[in-house]
C-alpha cells in the first residue's frame, strides 16, 4: 500500500512514516496544503491520511480534500484530527472515507487504513484518446505505439487534461495545479508548454476553448 500522509506535525509524520514502513508500507510525506496538492499530481498513492488543521488554515484539510474529489481523485481520505467534535467527523466522512481522533492507537490507525484500501478506487493508469496513450504511474506517452518524450510538466498538463476528457479547464486552473498554488498567473508559460505538446503529440490533442483555457477532447 502506497500512503500519502498530509501532516504539519513533523515528528508525528516521521513517526507515522517509519512505523507504517515497518508494516510494508511505502509512505509519502506532506506538510502543507501546498505540498500535499503538488504531491497528488506527481504521485501514484493509495491511501490519504489527511490532517485537518494545516497551516494558514484550520481547515485547509477540508478544503484539500474537496478539491481532491472535484479534481477527479477517488482514493479513500482518513482524516486525522485533534478536531473531534461531532460536526467536524460529519463534515469530515462527507468529504472523506473515514475520521480518526487524536491521540490514537497505530493499531486502529493500520486496521482503517488496511480496511480503506479493500475497499479503494484508484484513478485510471492507462488513458487512451485515439492512438496517444498515457501510462499515469509509469510516467510514460506513446502514440501510435511509439514513446514520446515530454518534460515534466509537459507531463503534468497532458495527464490532467485527459483524466478530465471534455472538461474545460482556466490556464489558472492548469497552473494552481501543476505549478503549484500561487504561480503568476498572468505568465505564459502555459501556453508555451501547450505548442510543445501539440508539436509532439498533434494540434488535436489539446483543445483551445476561447476565452477560457484548454480541454483534452472527450
Amino acid at each position: 500500500m502506497r500512503v500519502l500522509i498530509v501532516e504539519d506535525d513533523v515528528s508525528l509524520a516521521v513517526t507515522l512514516r517509519e512505523s507504517l514502513a515497518a508494516q510494508g508500507f511505502s509512505v509519502l510525506l506532506a506538510h502543507d496544503r501546498e505540498a500535499a496538492w503538488e504531491t497528488t499530481w506527481r504521485e501514484a498513492f493509495d491511501v490519504v491520511v489527511l490532517d485537518v488543521m494545516l497551516p494558514g488554515d484550520d481547515e485547509a484539510g477540508f478544503h484539500l480534500a474537496a478539491d481532491m474529489r472535484e479534481a477527479g481523485f477517488h482514493q479513500p481520505i482518513l482524516f486525522l484530527s485533534a478536531r473531534d467534535a461531532v460536526p467536524d467527523r460529519v463534515r469530515g466522512l462527507g468529504l472523506g472515507d473515514d475520521y480518526l481522533p487524536k491521540p490514537f492507537a497505530l493499531d486502529e490507525l493500520l486496521a482503517r487504513l488496511k480496511a480503506l484500501y479493500r475497499r479503494g478506487e484508484v484513478r485510471s493508469e492507462v488513458l487512451r484518446w485515439r492512438d496517444v496513450e498515457v501510462l499515469a504511474l509509469e510516467r510514460l506517452v506513446r502514440r501510435g505505439g511509439e514513446t514520446v518524450k515530454l518534460t515534466s510538466k509537459e507531463f503534468e498538463v497532458l495527464l490532467l487534461l485527459m483524466q478530465n476528457p471534455g472538461r474545460a479547464f482556466t490556464r489558472a486552473e492548469i497552473l494552481d495545479r501543476v505549478w503549484g498554488l500561487g504561480f503568476e498567473h498572468s505568465s505564459n508559460v502555459l501556453d508555451v508548454y501547450v505548442s510543445n505538446l501539440r508539436g509532439k503529440l498533434g494540434d488535436e490533442v489539446v483543445e483551445t476553448v476561447r476565452g477560457l483555457g484548454y480541454r483534452a477532447p472527450a
